[in-house]
C-alpha cells in the first residue's frame, strides 16, 4: 500500500549498491528520495531540506554516523533518524540510539524491514492533536492544526564532550537526567515532543506552568549536583518561547520551535531563558523576578528576539 503524502526521506550511504536499491525500493513506494555518500555533505543536506526521516550509514566518508547524528540533534533536528550499520557490536546499537538516533538496523537487511521501520517511525512522529473545526486550515489538501503552546527546549551543557571522554559514564548521566526531567515534567503537566538524545522538547498549555516547570527542573539539578563530582554534574540550558504551533500532516512546524531552540542555545546553563511574549504572559503571575539578557537576531528567524531570564529559581508563587 502506497503512502498518501510524499515525504521526504534522505538516505546517507557510502556503499553505491545499498543505496541505488534503497532509493529505488522507496522511490517506488511514493517516498521522495535524496541520496549522499558522503557524512559531511549528508549533515549539510539535512539542515537545508530538512527531510522527513534519514537513513544514516555510519562508516562514511567525511563524518561518520554517529557524528552526524549527534550534530542533527545538537541543531534541533527533530524528525527521525534510523542508523544503519554492519557493526554487530551491542554497545554500538545503545550509543546511537542515545545521542539520538531513533531506531536501529543491521547490515544485512530485508528492504521490507527498512520500509516497516520507516513507515513506524513516520507514524510515530505524527502527534494530531484534538482540536474543534476552528483550529483547522487548509493548504491545498493538507490539513493545518494550530494550537497556542509554550514550548520549552534544554539540553545539558557539553554532554557530547561526555560522550567522547567515558561512553559509559555518560550513558548513566543520561539515564538520570531523563529519569529526573520525566518526573518534573509530569508533576507540572508539560506535554513531552520529543526527546533528541540529550535535550527535551515540551510543551504547556500554559506559559506560567512553563516558567515554573523551567525553574523546578534547575532546581532539581542543583539538588542532585550538591553531592556529585564536577564530571558527574548535570548542567541544563533552557529555552521558552510562547506562540502558535503548527501541525501538518501530524508534523510541527513554525518558528515557535525554531525560536524556542535558539533561546535555549544561547541560554547560560543552570538559568531558564525565555521570550519576550512568555515575559508578558507571566509578569506578575509567579514569584519570580526577571532580568532582560538582551535583544538577539537568531539564524533562521527574521525578526530580533528580546529574551529574558529568571533571576531567582526558588519559591514560585502557588508552589
Amino acid at each position: 500500500m502506497k503512502v498518501a503524502t510524499k515525504h521526504k526521506i534522505l538516505v546517507i550511504e557510502d556503499d553505491p549498491a545499498i543505496l541505488t536499491g534503497l532509493e529505488d525500493y522507496l522511490s517506488a513506494e511514493n517516498y521522495e528520495i535524496v541520496t549522499s555518500q558522503d557524512g559531511l555533505e549528508g549533515l549539510n543536506i539535512a539542515l537545508n531540506e530538512h527531510p522527513d526521516l534519514i537513513l544514516l550509514d555510519v562508516n562514511l566518508p567525511g563524518l561518520n554516523g554517529f557524528e552526524v547524528c549527534r550534530k542533527l540533534r545538537e541543531e534541533k533536528f527533530i524528525n527521525p533518524i534510523i542508523i544503519i550499520t554492519a557493526s554487530n557490536e551491542q554497545i554500538d546499537e545503545v550509543v546511537g540510539l542515545e545521542i539520538g538516533a531513533d531506531d536501529y538496523i543491521k547490515k544485512p537487511f530485508n528492504l521490507r524491514e527498512v520500509l516497516a521501520r520507516i513507515r513506524a517511525n513516520l507514524r510515530r512522529s505524527e502527534r494530531l492533536s484534538s482540536s474543534t473545526d476552528d483550529d483547522t486550515e487548509s493548504l491545498g489538501d493538507q490539513r493545518i492544526i494550530r494550537n497556542l503552546q509554550c514550548v520549552m527546549f534544554t539540553d545539558i551543557k557539553d554532554y557530547s564532550k561526555k560522550m567522547h571522554s567515558d561512553e559509559n559514564s555518560a550513558l548513566l548521566l543520561l539515564q538520570n537526567h531523563n529519569r529526573i526531567m520525566k518526573a518534573t515534567i509530569h508533576q507540572h503537566r508539560g506535554n513531552i515532543i520529543e526527546i533528541i538524545g540529550d535535550a527535551f522538547l515540551v510543551s504547556f498549555n500554559s506559559a506560567v506552568k512553563a516558567v515554573k516547570c523551567g525553574a523546578a527542573i534547575q532546581n532539581s539539578f542543583k539538588k542532585y549536583n550538591s553531592s556529585k563530582k564536577e564530571k558527574n554534574k548535570i548542567e541544563l540550558r533552557i529555552g521558552i518561547h510562547l506562540g502558535d504551533l503548527i501541525e501538518i500532516e501530524g508534523k510541527l512546524k513554525g518558528d515557535t520551535l525554531n525560536i524556542a531552540a535558539r533561546i535555549q542555545q544561547n541560554a547560560e546553563p543552570l538559568r531558564v531563558y525565555l521570550s519576550e511574549s512568555v515575559y508578558l504572559a507571566v509578569k506578575g503571575k509567579t514569584g519570580f523576578n526577571f532580568e532582560m539578557s538582551g535583544v538577539n537576531k537568531f539564524k533562521n528567524i527574521s525578526e530580533p528576539i528580546t529574551t529574558y531570564y529568571i533571576v531567582n529559581t526558588g519559591n514560585p508563587e502557588g508552589e
